[in-house]
């Protein structure tokens, strides 16, 4: 046999393999429509699912080579490869016999019943999606699942207490609803629209990456730090807030964007906690930002039934007035602690010509969307055709149309479709895991009676109602990845709210707000975690700056409730309401940070700062001219405070 063949290599080649064909089969899907969905959504999960099991396979057994003894030291490292090849096997294996049945069980099997297969395979996907979603993000939304189950069961739900009592289910049911009735595991929403919409867009993100975006992001970035006094702190915020809004997880952004960024940060002087603290916060809001969203804003438009250009648009402006908001901050932040750099040159224009290639294929995005009104699973195939056949074009001029070009481009094309599938596959189990509890504890009724006694508790007022979901949605949220979050609070939360008289789209962009605000909220803080292992810091210190900077962000969302226009767009109130609110974050930013660009507040101008700030963000509940007096307010004091430094200001020289 060839030195070659091994079986470690033989796992390589079927991982990479799997991979490519996982990204085909969704591109495809996305050009041909040749299934109805759910009987697509079948194949995606197990391809999905296997491939995430096949690379955890190779993850563990590229570890054992590392080994200098050439022994596994734990005895699961010595057999959990060998249990995610079976894994694998079984998710294939189970998702066949459902294509294989998938008549019988989409027409007959509803009316005439389940046979034991069928909930024995029911039962091996739940576990899959179970053991799947353990591994990809850790103990938190696989323990959620795991007690749903348990709470539906016929032997918990009768004996419990008022609220959460139910009559029960039997295994067979829980079986029939949580995958093998095609629900559940194949929720229409979750896996319908993450096996669609949410997936042609992160594997848009893989093959962008292959071709150099990161890359990209992170040299103009550079070349942007170089040219402001304030040194590299934008960076992170600049590249966590576009990789961010395609990956949809705050802990891999901070982990993708954070490796390269914190270490600049500490690089220039920036303490560790607050290095820490600015790529948590960005990369947590990366998910707001349009026209991509991250995950859930996929599943908001789907649920709430409207075009997602609608949820861009209602997007828009809360993302403008999150990210200038945290830019600010940690402008301040720089200046109040002496972060600066001395040696600045002028910004050179040519760093962008690098890649303004990839302008193009963003064009196609957001024409595609926003203007043709195509779905974003349309949208998403021809930017990613527009990409490649960009990026062919520009190697072919750049680099002279040799055969060499060609097959280097090929080359990079191909590992951009592997790991457009690699970052897929840990999702497939989490949205598999999250509709399995959204289904059962939409059929024992617990959805419909934790929003009535949200209600309740709230006794008519909306501010306490809202304080409610904005809790729950926090709690929920630690974590959980911001989709899974935003699913689970949507079901429980959300329907109390509108009950209140908030507008639909406002609901779920609050409690969406606040899903995501969780990944930088303690105890759990999931991307402050991340960050602060990078950083070398400690992770309480971090949360606090984390806080700080990301104030602004768990008020917005009650100014967008206050502040309809913000939302749904109108002429003139829009275009009144946008800058008053934002000089209200802008003087809760300098309120948290302690700095007005000149001096360090003292307690009595930090409280009045934060009165003015809560003014402009909500003076308009009292009376408009409240909000607008407010406002000018803050702006005037920072104006007159800055005045002095603005006219020092020296222009930056390329030496």
């Amino acid at each position: 046999m060839p030195r070659w063949l091994t079986l470690l290599n033989a796992l390589r080649a079927s991982v990479y393999l799997l991979g490519v064909t996982f990204t085909l089969y969704t591109i495809y899907y996305a050009y041909s429509l040749f299934f109805i969905r759910i009987r697509y959504s079948n194949l995606f999960v197990g391809m999905g699912i296997a491939l995430f099991y096949l690379h955890t396979a190779l993850e563990r057994y590229r570890g054992r080579g590392d080994d200098p003894d050439g022994r596994v030291r734990a005895l699961l490292d010595r057999f959990d490869p060998l249990l995610a090849l079976a894994l694998a096997g079984l998710a294939l294996w189970s998702t066949a016999y459902v294509e294989l049945e998938f008549q019988r069980l989409f027409y007959d099997a509803p009316v005439v019943g389940y046979t034991t297969n069928d909930l024995l395979i029911g039962v091996a996907l739940i576990a899959l999606a179970v053991d799947a979603t353990r591994r990809a993000f850790g103990n938190a939304i696989a323990g959620v699942t795991i007690a749903a189950i348990v709470y539906a069961h016929s032997l918990v739900g009768p004996n419990l207490p008022g609220v959460l009592r139910h009559t029960g289910m039997t295994w067979e049911q829980i079986a029939r609803d949580g995958a093998i009735g095609l629900t559940g595991v194949y929720h229409d929403t979750l896996m319908g629209i993450g096996a669609t919409w949410v997936a042609i867009f992160i594997m848009f993100a893989g093959i962008a990456k292959a071709y150099g975006l990161m890359d990209f992001v992170l040299d103009a970035g550079r070349e942007l730090g170089s040219s402001l006094h304030t040194g590299v702190v934008q960076v992170a915020v600049i590249a966590s807030m576009i990789m961010g809004s395609i990956t949809g997880s705050a802990a891999a952004n901070t982990a993708t964007t954070g490796s390269f960024t914190i270490p600049m940060l500490k690089d220039q002087g920036v303490r560790d906690d607050f290095a820490a603290a600015i790529e948590a916060v960005a990369s947590a809001g990366g998910q707001m930002l349009p026209p991509v969203m991250g995950v859930a804003a996929f599943l908001m438009a789907d649920i709430i039934g409207v075009p997602y250009v609608d949820v861009i648009r209602a997007g828009l402006i809360p993302a403008a007035l999150f990210y200038l908001s945290v830019g600010i901050g940690v402008h301040l932040a720089v200046l109040k602690f002496g972060w600066t750099t001395e040696r600045t040159e002028a910004f050179d224009p040519r760093v962008l010509l690098e890649g303004a290639h990839f302008a193009i294929p963003l064009a196609v995005l957001l024409y595609t969307l926003v203007i043709l009104r195509y779905s974003p699973l349309s949208a998403g195939m021809y930017t990613i055709f527009t990409l490649v056949a960009v990026v062919a074009l520009r190697n072919a001029y750049v680099e002279d149309p040799t055969v060499d070009t060609a097959v280097a481009t090929a080359r990079r094309t191909v590992t951009g479709l592997y790991r457009g599938g690699v970052e897929m596959a840990p999702l497939v189990g989490v949205l598999a895991a999250m509709g399995i509890i959204i289904e059962l504890l939409t059929q024992t009724g617990l959805a419909q009676r934790v929003s009535t006694l949200i209600v309740g508790l709230g006794s008519g007022s909306l501010l306490v109602v809202l304080l409610l979901a904005m809790v729950a949605s926090v709690l929920f949220g630690l974590g959980m990845p911001t989709p899974a979050a935003y699913i689970l609070v949507v079901i429980l939360v959300a329907p109390g709210v509108i009950q209140m008289g908030v507008a639909e789209i406002t609901t779920h962009m609050f409690v969406f707000y606040f899903a995501m605000l969780s990944a930088i909220t303690p105890p759990v803080a999931i991307s402050v975690a991340v960050g602060s292992r990078i950083a070398g810091t400690s992770f309480l210190r971090s949360c606090l700056q984390a806080l700080r900077i990301g104030a602004p962000g768990f008020v917005i969302p009650f100014a967008f409730v206050t502040n309809g226009s913000l939302i749904y767009w109108s002429f003139p109130e829009t275009l009144v309401a946008f800058p008053l609110v934002l000089a209200g974050t802008v003087g809760l930013i300098v309120a948290t940070v302690g700095y007005d660009g000149t001096r360090t507040l003292g307690a009595v101008r930090r409280v009045l700062y934060t009165a003015l700030a809560v003014g402009a963000m909500f003076g308009t509940v009292v009376h408009p001219a409240i909000q607008a007096v407010t406002a000018i307010a803050i702006v005037a004091a920072l104006v007159v405070s800055n005045a002095n430094t603005v006219s020092r200001l020296r222009t930056p020289t390329r030496n």
